[in-house]
């Protein structure tokens, strides 16, 4: 081989080299013909919320009715990027859900919640969803639990005075909690009887029926804040104000360190907040209210939430009866004498 063949040989050499540390070199992405990835966005929990509704609407599907459920989800999540959100604020927001609302209902707005992940890891907006490692809660929406006269004695004889008349409203109403700590005095027409509840759970303005006990409830407890306001030579209390307030004034915020030490002081066991809510249904289905009637009442937007009443409702017409084979009987006696 002549030196200058050899000389050829061993640049052609050093270049296959040269190309082959090359290639080796550069990203996979590059070798398999694509971009490397740019860094994504951080994309707020609005937006994927917000694409999810628009789909659902489109479609015609909805888990909760109207724009209570987003407006819940909004107020906890809004403004927060999708992928920072973890589990354990998610399992805050369902404990929180469950001071006011059913299992049933808690369980609705997780449901929307995944729906609104699921979607999004579709479209690979997220990276993940949260909500798949939250449990859900266990429903029993036909747990019964109301106050015996004995029971309701005991209660008013451990509450605060400043506590009774919410009670007694949420006795003689069937009002939710969130509904009565939202009450406003703008929204009781005395002269009417009728309560306005704004922004209730179904998502549009209801109204509620106050009975007699309800209204001198209300103005009695206006005039008393009223005398208090005037002593304290403060200027009258607007209407926009809030009817129940904490002791020393103000949006009652932890109701539950209030009412936990009323029940243990007046030996109430396995009762909730919302067990004032069963008592007025199943005391108005016991007085021989009916059904139909009794879902108006309590606002319900299915007749299925109200038929849990029915068998106290049939109980007491059963009990009916045998007061007319007591009246019959009566009047046996006091023929054949």
């Amino acid at each position: 081989m002549t030196a200058k063949a050899t000389s050829i040989e061993k640049r052609s050499e050093r270049r296959v080299s040269r190309d082959a540390s090359t290639k080796s070199a550069r990203p996979k992405s590059e070798m398999a013909g694509t971009s490397p990835p740019e860094n994504k966005i951080a994309v707020r929990f609005d937006e994927i919320a917000a694409d999810y509704k628009a789909a659902a609407q489109k479609d015609g599907r909805e888990i909760i009715r109207g724009e209570i459920g987003y407006r819940r989800l909004q107020e906890c999540f809004g403004g927060m990027a999708a992928d920072s959100i973890a589990s354990s604020q998610i399992e805050a927001f369902r404990d929180r859900l469950g001071e006011d609302l059913s299992p049933a209902t808690v369980n609705l707005h997780l449901k929307l919640l995944r729906a609104i992940f699921i979607r999004a890891v579709r479209a690979q907006t997220v990276s993940s969803n949260p909500v798949s490692r939250v449990r859900f809660c266990k429903e029993n929406n036909k747990r019964l639990r109301w106050l015996s006269e004995e029971e309701e004695n005991a209660l008013f004889a451990a509450l605060p005075d400043w506590l009774k008349p919410l009670i007694i409203v949420a006795l003689n109403t069937g009002m939710r909690k969130g509904e009565l700590l939202k009450l406003r005095w703008r929204d009781i027409d005395i002269a009417t009887g009728t309560i306005t509840i704004r922004d209730p759970k179904s998502g549009e303005d209801e109204h509620v029926l106050m009975n007699e006990t309800t209204k001198g409830s209300l103005r009695t407890f206006w005039e008393a804040r009223s005398k208090i306001v005037a002593l304290k030579d403060r200027a009258p209390e607007a209407p926009s104000g809030f009817v129940f307030t904490a002791p020393r004034g103000g949006y009652i915020h932890d109701l539950k360190r209030y009412w936990y030490p009323v029940l243990k002081r007046a030996g109430l066991e396995d009762f909730h907040f919302h067990d004032l809510r069963h008592t007025f249904a199943s005391r108005a289905a016991m007085s021989g209210v009916d059904l139909y009637t009794l879902q108006a009442l309590m606002r319900h937007r299915s007749p299925l939430m109200t038929q849990r009443y029915a068998h106290l409702s049939a109980a007491h017409q059963r009990e009916a009866i045998r007061r007319l084979d007591r009246w019959h009987e009566q009047h046996s006696t006091a023929a054949e004498r």
